[in-house]
């Protein structure tokens, strides 16, 4: 049986087993625990600073993944000789190049919320990969949308919705890649508008996810403008909202009647002030609330009908009534089909802003 001088271990790992009145080996890669792997730190630190070059970080955590034959190697020495208690391979190298990495990039480390994590595979033979991730950078923001966009197939309404929401995103996604330099976003607008609709005001709310971006900082207030859709980057926030923001918004709607109105309709069409819309689906049923309704007459065929109300609520459902699933309709109220033409936002706001 060999005793522990018959053992060629290098200075680093004989003195991580606390090992007294032993002489390492000067060849370090002839070590029967690491193989020459503590031999390799100041080359593997030299792959993460390359690896690492183009992202911008001020903290950094690093994840070390080795191959089990060195934990093996160590696990056999120790059931030999008794040796309990002490920090492994990977323990003890981790913190290492932790160290080391900290002192060439001149970055502190950060266990629970980094910039970037660095991960760090090791092989049999040391060879050695290194990837990169950065923090998924989170930004809210708002967009007006100053020209609206046609579709030529007859959508639903949900189809519609969606169809604008991908063309918002794909533009944003072009610009975005670009300004932070990452692999991709993911686009969380507040609420949704048909393709031909306007946003005006203070535009649409709505926030970001750009994952693994390169960049971590930016101009607060940025502007991005293209294909008739302006977007402000307002800050950078933690984390998503648990649940939507309770906002309200202002919007023109052009209606139209296949009978002609008369005197009396609009007459019986009195704002009833604050209205309780039901909306049922077949997972939930909410309220939405309408705080306001202002009607202009255009012709005896056809009205612009402004109302105030929460965002959320369906306005091409409210003021057509197709579904059964939302009551009151404008249809009810009125008496009369009804056909929405047209809708703009021109407003939504929430507590801090207010409604002209």
């Amino acid at each position: 049986m060999k005793s522990k001088s018959e053992y060629n271990l290098c200075k680093w790992c004989s003195e991580r087993q606390h090992i007294r009145n032993y002489h390492p080996q000067q060849i370090t890669r002839q070590c029967q625990i690491c193989h020459g792997l503590w031999n390799q730190l100041q080359e593997t630190c030299g792959r993460l600073t390359q690896a690492t070059k183009n992202y911008q970080y001020d903290t950094f955590q690093i994840g070390l993944t080795l191959d089990h034959s060195f934990y093996d190697n160590e696990d056999k020495f120790r059931s030999r000789f008794k040796i309990r208690g002490k920090e492994n391979i990977k323990t003890s190298l981790l913190r290492e190049i932790r160290k080391k990495f900290s002192n060439v990039s001149n970055k502190k480390t950060d266990l629970h919320s980094p910039d970037i994590t660095i991960n760090v595979q090791i092989g049999r033979k040391l060879e050695t990969n290194v990837s990169v991730i950065s923090k998924t950078v989170i930004l809210r923001g708002r967009y007006k949308k100053i020209k609206g966009f046609k579709i030529k197939n007859k959508n639903s309404t949900n189809d519609r919705l969606e169809i604008n929401q991908r063309h918002i995103e794909k533009i944003l996604k072009k610009e975005i890649l670009a300004q932070f330099n990452s692999a991709s976003i993911v686009f969380w607008p507040v609420g949704k508008e048909e393709p031909e609709s306007l946003v005006l005001g203070n535009g649409r709310p709505f926030y970001v996810s750009i994952k693994n971006s390169k960049k971590i900082s930016f101009k607060q207030g940025l502007l991005i403008q293209s294909n008739g859709i302006l977007f402000k980057l307002i800050e950078k926030v933690r984390a998503l909202p648990t649940s939507a923001p309770l906002y309200v918004k202002k919007v023109m709607t052009l209606v139209s009647f296949q009978e002609k109105l008369r005197t009396s309709d609009i007459k019986n069409f009195t704002d009833p002030g604050i209205m309780i819309v039901e909306i049922v689906s077949r997972k939930s049923k909410n309220w939405k609330l309408i705080y306001q309704m202002d009607i202009k007459v255009k012709t005896q065929r056809k009205l612009e009908l402004t109302i105030t109300c929460d965002n959320g609520l369906p306005i091409r459902k409210f003021i057509e009534g197709d579904d059964v699933d939302i009551s009151p309709t404008l249809g009810q109220i009125l008496g009369r089909k009804c056909h929405c033409n047209k809708i703009d936002i021109l407003d939504i706001v929430n507590e801090e802003d207010s409604l002209n």
